[in-house]
This record gives C-alpha cells, sequence and structure tokens, in this order.
C-alpha cells in the first residue's frame, strides 16, 4: 500500500466519524486490471448502502459505478472491543480500461459525496491470437440472426443482476476442472477472427479457455445458485452460477448440463460435461467470470479471491491502529 494512498484514506475517515456522518474507508490506491478490486467501509453501526465511481482526470462522468453490499459479519478487531459492522462494494475493470489516474468516489445512499481518493490504475499486457474460421464458422459468427440478439439480451440481464442480501462466497475459488489441464487461450486475448471471406473482426476473450476433451466433468467453484441453463446459438450449452451481489460463474460450449436453474450448488459439485457446442474450433470449456456485467480474470478470483475476511480485519485494523 502506498503511503500517501493510506494517509488520505486516513484523514478523509477521521473526519468524517468526527461528524458523525459517514463511516470510515479503504480504497486501494492501485486498481488492477481483470481483478474485482475491493472497497470496504465500516463504522461501530451497520453502514448505510453507498455507491462507488470511478474517474478520469477532468471527466465530471463517472465511467464505472458499483454498488455496495453488507459484509459477511461484524469485525472484531484485535485490540479492540468494539465490533465494527462492515461493507463492501467492488470495482471491477476488465482488459480494456485504460491505465493512468483516477479518482475514486464513495458516494452515499441520497448521492451526498462521502469521499474521494486518488488511484492509478496499473497497466497489464495481453497476449494476441488469430482465429481462422471456416465458412460455417464465418457465417455463426458475422451474419445477423434475431436469435443471437436475444439470447445477448437474456444473458446480460442476468449479469446486470444485483442482491445485496445474497451471500457472499469465498475467498478463494476452485478451477473447474484440472489444474494439469493445458490452457487453449487466456483472459484479456487480442483475438482476430480471419473470416473465411477474406473479412475480419477484432475482439478480446473474455475468459480461461481450458483444452479438455468432450465429457470433461466440470465442477462449481464456489458455492452458488444456478441462475440460467440454456442452449445458445454462439456458446452453446451453458450455464450461469450466481455466487454473491453482482458476481457471476459462466460455462461454454458443453456437451451435458447436470444442474436445473435455480439449484443450489457446493464447491467441487459437477455441474456439466465439457464438449464442442456453439462456435468452436475444437472442443474445450470457456470459464468466464462477471463481475456486475464486466468480465474479469477467473485466475484473480482463484489467486487473490474475494472478500477474505482475514485480509479485511489486516487492512481495518492497520487504518484504526493509525488513527489512534
Amino acid at each position: 500500500m502506498r503511503a500517501c494512498g493510506l494517509l488520505s484514506l486516513v484523514l478523509a475517515g477521521a473526519i468524517s466519524t468526527s461528524l458523525g456522518a459517514v463511516p470510515r474507508f479503504y480504497v486501494p490506491p492501485t486498481l488492477h486490471l481483470g481483478s474485482v478490486n475491493e472497497v470496504y467501509a465500516w463504522d461501530e453501526v451497520p453502514v448505510a448502502s453507498f455507491s462507488v465511481q470511478v474517474f478520469r482526470p477532468g471527466s465530471v462522468q463517472p465511467f464505472l459505478t458499483s454498488r455496495s453490499f453488507p459484509g459477511r459479519s461484524p469485525l472484531g478487531l484485535p485490540g479492540s472491543p468494539k465490533a465494527w459492522a462492515w461493507s463492501a462494494a467492488w470495482v471491477p475493470l476488465d482488459a480494456l480500461a485504460e491505465p493512468g489516474d483516477v479518482s475514486v468516489k464513495v458516494v452515499g445512499p441520497h448521492g451526498e459525496d462521502w469521499a474521494t481518493f486518488p488511484a492509478q490504475i496499473e497497466p497489464r499486457a495481453f497476449p494476441t491470437e488469430e482465429i481462422h474460421l471456416d465458412p460455417a464458422m464465418t457465417q455463426l459468427r458475422a451474419k445477423p440472426a434475431v436469435r443471437k440478439d436475444i439470447e445477448a439480451d437474456q444473458i446480460w440481464a442476468v449479469y446486470q443482476r444485483f442482491n445485496p442480501a445474497k451471500p457472499v462466497t469465498g475467498p478463494h475459488f476452485q478451477l473447474p476442472v484440472s489444474a494439469q489441464i493445458e490452457h487453449s487461450a487466456e483472459y484479456g486475448d487480442t483475438r482476430e477472427f480471419l473470416y473465411s471471406d477474406g473479412t475480419s473482426a477484432r475482439d478480446y476473450h473474455r475468459g480461461t479457455d481450458f483444452k479438455v476433451p468432450v465429457g470433461t466433468p466440470v465442477t462449481a467453484p464456489a458455492r452458488g445458485t444456478v441462475v440460467l441453463v440454456a442452449n445458445r446459438m454462439l456458446t452453446g450449452k451453458t450455464v450461469v452460477v450466481e455466487h454473491a451481489p453482482g458476481l457471476y460463474s459462466v460455462y461454454f460450449h458443453l456437451s451435458k448440463i447436470l444442474v436445473v436453474a435455480g439449484q443450489k450448488v457446493q464447491p467441487g459439485q459437477k455441474l456439466a460435461l465439457s464438449g464442442a457446442t456453439g462456435l468452436v474450433t475444437g472442443p474445450h470449456l470457456h470459464w468466464e467470470i462477471r463481475c456486475q456485467g464486466i468480465s474479469v480474470d477467473p485466475f484473480d478470483l482463484v489467486n487473490r479471491g474475494v472478500l477474505d475476511t482475514d485480509s479485511v480485519i489486516g487492512i481495518i485494523s492497520s487504518i484504526e491502529n493509525t488513527i489512534h
């Protein structure tokens, strides 16, 4: 943590608390591309709902807004007789977000400005790849279709759902297949689709592809609720699982689905069998994570986790000790 970031946070928190109006906050001074960056708020009483807005220098319009939800439980800080109630908000950044300086504003439930913090989006390099599509795949991807539009609207509506009362899972996600399996594509890949008619289109890869044969078991990375089961035109047989407020894991190109919508699942439980359905050039599993609609690196949740209580306690304890 940068010293200047902590100092700004402590001063803002101390002033706010002395006025009795708003809680204290933690905003990470460095925001990571492809990550679920975490903002915390805490007080001796339950924290009111708030939102987090991220601005570019000189802009009056945020390019990202996130909503808060209650933490899993009150925090008992080491050496403190108080039990602090806490809430969190996520600042998800996809692979296309522009690196550089930003301002992170915390906004109260009635639109009041609670605090503003400087932060920096850290650069990150992503690989590139070319994908050659045969005539059938070219038509499937490039030709307009009403069904594709309807299915895109349906899955986007799922990604946009935000239930602040949803239990939070974590801290670390499991892989949906063996860690020994080769990746055929990584999150954030810049992709050049080369069509059979000589034209092309560019996009970026929003998940991780695992090079698994048809019929490989695909398991839940964390506890959650199945919220979508569908056979879609581009992604084939598809499953979406809700894990926390606005946080979803997504599975494409399956051969067989073993769960139903509304079913609760546990870590390691079989969701489906991998396949080669939809727009594919070969059998594989596409695994994706969406946070408040934004795609993030699945390995961010495997390696760093989300809302690790020990980490939250450590950050808040450090700030409280600095203030007192």
